[in-house]
């Protein structure tokens, strides 16, 4: 992760291939942002459909910790319409 351009809100992300595996206990490291992944930009979707699916780790770079991506709200999301 890295920091936007001003007035920048919305950027692409490289495309992620998900292999499924067994579950393992997850190791939260230094460094590592859980990144929460929507379906909607509306975050608390509703009772029919809810909009959020996943955590994924990503690096949150070598000067900030994750607890500056969880202060700015940084998500992923699937699509950007409904």
């Amino acid at each position: 992760l890295c920091e936007p351009e001003p007035m920048e809100l919305i950027n692409a992300m490289p495309i992620i291939q998900f292999k499924p595996v067994e579950a393992r206990a997850r190791r939260s490291g230094r460094g590592i942002y859980q990144c929460p992944l929507y379906m909607y930009p509306l975050r608390t979707g509703s009772r029919e459909r809810p909009s959020f699916m996943l955590t994924v780790d990503l690096k949150s770079g070598p000067s900030t910790e994750p607890e500056h991506w969880v202060k700015r709200g940084t998500a992923l999301l699937l699509a950007l319409d409904y």
